[in-house]
């Protein structure tokens, strides 16, 4: 990451996904995520024994309707099916180098394949079991109990072991995923069906993560040989085709028939084509060379004009990072200013078909850490003039780091900000060079997502740790260190809660972080051949293979 036509889920709070300090139970008691425990709202801290993550179905109907949510959307996605059958042709701008899970930008070739211990559910907010059926946790452990009878393509078990080597691999391994096991002092499998992951401090992160891509698990046999980065072998519902594979332009894969979930699985048999031109990819669909496509927002229009269908669903959360806080944006008030002369309805509108919807901080509604009293900075153009004269309309400059398919919106901003006396200059690149570019502390600025929809504390430690990716100077904001170390050492739900909360409101209060918006994704795809497209928010790129379903 839900509904196709509509942005995130308005959840007033994470619901039955706290453990009450007073459930008689006690603070160690497990948690099977069996099919009547499915899923709930991401938790505020995986880590603390204060919080668990399955819930019975009836602690549900007692709490709030986000669990009940959570719950009707993964019901809806298991939809049974007698036997996967039919071939889904899907259509990708985005192409496949090797089959390294730990280096991929999205899931479009790897959740074929691979699977991870828990997956996020569609609306983006809750967690769901996996190869894992349940963990228990407390102060400095978190105990994973493993469903039986899976094996992976190649034969080979997946147990304990398997996955001790999979998370001391992500762990070893430099990169965005590595820093998700900071906290780990090891893994230790207990049993065939039991990993143990003892923890030195706090990770509010980890089990959000482990529901991520890049915790993907890959056949032990194939991580000792090296063979996995080209031939991928994994627990997935689908095992790679190599000899029906066209590398640079097919990828296939066909059903695993050992797969332990056989009637959650539609399709069996998968291709995906990579076609890098939008209006080519269209045409392919138009003349049923395949069924669904990635798209954009005026193709899309002409899919339904055409007889086709589309869809979309809010993939990613862009706002505008103020990398420089110290010489750039270097008041509150300079930063307020910015923020009110953002109007990012007309970055919806001229870009997105008008998709979406505006938030008021980057942490979702329904997501732990949300705090309603932040309010944001919604457009006021006369609001950002004063605030700039009281600043003494200093003559300011920055470039703006960009690239080509947002070019639309970066000379709204430009315009945007010229209405306050801010000379903003674009330098347009390819995604990729900006991707590796924009947080290398050369720009001041930029517009795209940050971290992962994974809470507070992965928010915190890409935007405002001193060692965090997103804060290339390395700027200390002591309000919000000091928010978190009072969230990360709270024994209570109460005082996490207000920690969390306190820190999205510093944010708010020295206008570090504003301009937030859905960025839409869309889907066109023909209705006659394909049904059930099934997105997560928050997961860019890819819909849910398993959900979709094929015409006879």
């Amino acid at each position: 990451m839900d509904d196709q036509s509509a942005g995130s889920a308005e959840l007033p709070d994470p619901g039955c996904g706290e453990l009450d300090p007073r459930d008689p139970r006690g603070k160690d008691h497990a948690t099977e995520l069996s099919p009547d425990r499915l899923a709930v709202p991401i938790p505020p801290n995986a880590s603390h024994p204060v919080y668990r993550q399955g819930v019975d179905m009836k602690s549900c109907f007692r709490a709030t309707w986000p669990c009940l949510a959570a719950t009707t959307l993964v019901m809806a996605s298991l939809a049974a099916v007698a036997q996967p059958a039919g071939t889904l042709r899907f259509g990708s701008n985005q192409g496949m180098d090797d089959w390294e899970t730990l280096t991929k930008p999205n899931s479009i070739y790897t959740s074929l394949i691979y699977e991870g211990l828990a997956e996020v559910t569609p609306d983006g907010l809750g967690i769901a079991p996996k190869l894992a059926t349940g963990w228990k946790e407390s102060p400095r452990k978190l105990e994973i109990t493993l469903r039986e009878g899976v094996t992976f393509h190649d034969g080979t078990p997946f147990d304990a072991a398997a996955v001790v080597k999979n998370l001391e691999r992500i762990r070893d391994t430099p990169g965005q995923w590595r820093g998700v096991f900071s906290a780990v002092d090891k893994f230790t499998a207990v049993s065939p069906t039991r990993v143990d992951i003892t923890l030195r401090m706090p990770a509010p992160n980890l089990l959000p993560n482990l529901a991520r891509r890049g915790a993907y698990m890959v056949s032990p046999k194939a991580l000792a040989d090296g063979s996995y980065k080209l031939t991928p072998v994994g627990t997935g519902p689908w095992k790679y085709e190599a000899k029906d594979t066209v590398k640079g332009l097919r990828t296939v894969v066909s059903f695993y028939d050992k797969y332990y979930a056989p009637k959650s699985v539609g399709p069996a048999r998968v291709e995906v084509t990579h076609i890098n031109d939008p209006d080519s990819l269209y045409n392919a669909l138009r003349t049923g060379q395949l069924d669904i496509v990635w798209t954009n927002p005026s193709i899309a229009r002409r899919a339904e004009r055409e007889g086709l269908k589309s869809t979309w669903f809010p993939s990613v959360m862009w706002h505008l990072q103020m990398m420089d806080t110290v010489k750039t944006f270097n008041s509150p008030k300079l930063r307020q200013a910015v923020c009110h002369a953002i109007n990012a309805q007309e970055y919806m509108d001229a870009a997105l078909g008008g998709h979406g919807k505006i938030h008021t901080q980057r942490l979702r509604d329904g997501m732990h850490g949300f705090n309603p009293a932040v309010k944001g900075y919604p457009h006021d153009l006369p609001k950002a003039k004063r605030l700039m004269a009281e600043v003494g309309n200093p003559k300011l400059e920055f470039t703006l780091a960009t690239f080509d398919n947002q070019r639309t919106i970066a000379e709204l901003f430009k315009s945007q900000m010229a209405q306050i006396g801010i000379d903003v200059k674009l330098d347009f690149m390819t995604f990729g060079q900006f991707f590796s570019t924009f947080r290398s502390g050369k720009y001041p600025a930029a517009i795209l997502t940050d971290s992962q929809d994974t809470g507070a504390y992965d928010y915190y430690l890409y935007h405002y740790a001193a060692s965090g990716s997103g804060n290339p100077l390395k700027t200390v904001f002591p309000g919000v260190e000091a928010a978190v170390k009072e969230a990360l050492e709270a024994t209570e739900v109460a005082t996490q809660t207000a920690g969390w909360q306190k820190m999205a409101k510093v944010i708010d209060d020295e206008a570090l972080d504003c301009g937030f918006f859905d960025y839409a994704a869309f889907w066109a795809f023909n209705p006659k051949r394909v049904s059930n497209i099934v997105s997560t928010v928050g997961d860019v790129a890819v819909f849910r293979y398993a959900d979709a379903r094929i015409a006879p």
